[in-house]
């Protein structure tokens, strides 16, 4: 007796194995029960119920007769859904990525006038122009230049 009250102790503190359970199940099952364990009989019968009710039902492999074990369904994604789903997600990332940085690039301001020279940009106009006639006056010829280049004997 005083193992059946242990086993309700740790049954209740969660601690019990599988073997255990169903030796307390049919501990309760039986007829012979003291009196002041008498109040968990029904606890134990709607449990061994209950997994009657369930093994029938797995066995069928039908929840449809009780609509409130749906839920319980065991639902499995496959591969093929969870390739599809990532690559949806990073396909939507990038596109909104490349929208964000078009949208910047569109409106982020860029001087109208600039030039590039040695790697670096200038965008004051006056150093432009001073640069582009020094750059003119490094590669013009004189016109005795142009004469011997296209007349030379």
């Amino acid at each position: 007796m005083k193992d059946i009250e242990t086993l309700l102790n740790k049954y209740f503190e969660g601690e019990t194995t599988c073997e255990e359970e169903r030796r307390l199940r049919r501990f309760f099952a039986e007829g012979l029960v003291p009196e002041h364990l008498e109040v968990y009989r029904p606890m134990f019968a709607f449990f061994e119920a209950e997994q009657k009710e369930l093994a029938e039902i797995s066995d069928k492999g039908n929840a449809a007769e009780m609509p409130e074990l749906a839920p319980f369904e065991k639902k499995t994604k496959t591969v093929r859904q969870y390739l599809t789903y990532s690559l949806s997600a990073a396909a939507a990332a990038i596109l909104l990525l490349v929208g964000i940085s078009g949208i910047y690039r569109h409106l982020s301001p860029a001087p109208a006038n600039y030039v590039i020279i040695d790697g670096k940009e200038y965008t004051d106009v006056h150093l432009i122009r001073e640069q582009a006639m020094v750059a003119f006056r490094d590669v013009s010829l004189s016109e005795e230049e142009v004469f011997a280049t296209l007349f030379d004997e």
